[in-house]
């Protein structure tokens, strides 16, 4: 169980290093949308990225290094850390697809 938590840690650090630092996708959409709205995309991929990173931060401590005898109040602090974190970076992409779903209206009225 360690080990897989490990893997998912390593996984989730992962990509969110890549949201916050290599990820284009939001920046390619400048052309196509406004520019206040591509910056706020930009923005929320980037905190999702950032909130990815902590979230397998919190999720290898949570495993590897508290103890839930030994001091269970770190212990459910840390897990209720991970699932705010999951909280939030769900909240972060239901914005973004909102984001989408504005994106695709607009752009069906303008083929119309």
């Amino acid at each position: 169980m360690k080990v897989l938590t490990a893997v998912l840690s390593l996984l989730a650090a992962t990509a969110g290093w890549y949201y916050m630092f290599y990820s284009i996708a939001a920046q390619k959409l400048c052309g196509i949308e406004e520019q206040s709205i591509n910056l706020r995309r930009i923005r929320l991929r980037r905190t999702g990225g950032f909130a990815m990173f902590l979230l397998a931060v919190l999720m290898f401590a949570g495993v590897w290094s508290v103890d839930e005898r030994g001091s269970p109040g770190a212990y459910l602090l840390i897990w209720f850390g991970v699932i705010a974190l999951l909280l939030f970076i769900m909240i972060l992409a239901f914005l973004d697809l909102r984001l989408t779903a504005k994106l695709r209206r607009a752009d069906s009225k303008k083929t119309q």
